[in-house]
């Protein structure tokens, strides 16, 4: 008697890679640690129930309408591979380099978005990593040949796509290395979409390959969780994709060799930074849930798939558990102080091996304040909002609830 073919859960793993055009899949050029990966494709039917003479309700015939599908993941949270998933919720995206401290210089003209070059003051040799401006509207790009006796024209060649936003004469332009910091805001111009992704997902079972993609991945929830005493911190994740589709050939899995982080480490800040009179030493354990809109459109158009999924709205809400030092968690509900929160996680290493999650609400509205009387300390539990401002929003405007920075040696173009 042959052999059995069975397959082992054991031997999956997720990559991920965003997309160039929505629903279009992408080879994986990432793999995505995770312990939890729930895919499901979704395909609705159209029953045919008109009366034939027969004593039945049930359908004389099952039509199969349009298809879509769910992907449910997540785990311990990465430095390198959170990225994805806050640029696809979020959209906006500052990256920012450490100096190399020589070789700077000033763009000797504006840039607009989308230029695939910049004119500076002194010339940059092919292969720099540059940053371009500061702040919100910074920008990481290598280098290509550069043209000209001066003013000089810089070619941009990685990553590919031109600038993301416009910059001014004399802006900075600093060659940079790692690590780097990604601060992910609201997107707010522009159609409002955040880039969407294809998520690879190798089980065993698909012909040829073992692996299924599901493109056009966009999240609809994306949320953190810490414990001091007992977690790393976790992320877990929520997306709609177009329906699954089974690919050609084999993946392969290339793991980071990055470490998740222990919560012990976390810092809170409210009514300021996690440092100095505002931090918070009384917090146990905590939860941030970002949470978007969205809606599959499918047109008459011959094809099963969505026309789009097209993002909503986005809020920001979470949970904060404190030992109960005074009635400070009390009062931020009661005198709606609505101060500002920041949540700051650094795994204590140095240089490119640094790895740090920022979370930063200008405004956090508490609005449930629950003592807990029955164990060793008193306690309160306490959940808070995120509010709507300017102050967190990133280089494309309007108001954001959240700024989410994440610093590591990932280069731009990545995500």
């Amino acid at each position: 008697m042959p052999t059995p073919t069975t397959y082992a859960p054991a031997k999956q793993f997720v990559g991920i890679a965003p997309e160039t055009s929505q629903g279009t899949p992408v080879a994986m050029t990432t793999t995505i640690l995770v312990d939890e990966a729930k895919p499901k494709d979704n395909p609705t039917w159209l029953d045919d129930k008109s009366w034939r003479g027969s004593m039945a309700t049930d359908a004389f015939a099952k039509i199969q309408g349009v298809k879509m599908a769910e992907f449910e993941l997540g785990g311990p949270a990465y430095g390198d591979g959170l990225g994805f998933f806050l640029r696809n919720i979020l959209g906006d995206l500052a990256y920012t380099g450490t100096s190399t401290g020589s070789g700077g210089t000033t763009l000797s003209a504006s840039a607009a978005a989308g230029a695939a070059s910049i004119s500076t003051v002194a010339t940059i040799p092919n292969g720099t990593i540059i940053q371009i401006g500061t702040g919100a509207t910074a920008e990481v790009f290598t280098t290509g040949t550069p043209t000209g006796s001066g003013p000089y024209t810089i070619p941009l060649t990685t990553p590919s796509g031109g600038l993301a936003f416009a910059h001014a004469s004399a802006q900075p332009v600093q060659p940079v290395t790692g690590p780097y910091t990604q601060a992910h805001s609201l997107l707010n111009s522009g159609t409002g979409q955040p880039p969407s992704h294809t998520i690879t997902h190798f089980l065993g079972p698909t012909a040829t390959s073992g692996a299924r993609q599901y493109p056009g991945a966009c999240l609809s929830e994306l949320g953190l969780k810490w414990n001091a005493e007992s977690e790393l911190l976790t992320w877990s994740g929520k997306a709609t994709t177009w329906p699954s589709v089974a690919l050609g050939s084999a993946p392969v899995a290339a793991p980071s060799t990055v470490l998740p982080v222990a919560s012990w480490r976390m810092q809170v800040g409210i009514g300021g930074p996690a440092a100095g009179g505002t931090l918070v030493a009384t917090i146990t354990d905590g939860e941030l849930t970002i949470k978007r809109e969205l809606s599959p459109y499918f047109t008459a158009n011959g094809v099963q798939t969505p026309y789009i999924i097209q993002r909503g709205g986005l809020s920001v809400e979470g949970k904060l558990n404190f030992v109960a030092a005074d009635e400070s968690p009390l009062l931020y509900m009661l005198n709606n102080s609505q101060p500002q929160l920041q949540i700051l996680l650094d795994n204590g290493l140095s240089g490119t091996n640094k790895i740090t999650f920022q979370v930063d609400c200008q405004i956090a509205a508490f609005t449930e304040s629950e003592p807990d009387g029955s164990k060793s300390a008193v306690e309160y539990g306490n959940s808070w909002t995120a509010v709507l401002n300017t102050t967190n929003a990133g280089g494309s405007g309007g108001y954001s609830p959240v700024k989410v920075s994440v610093t590591n040696n990932v280069p731009a173009g990545t995500y």
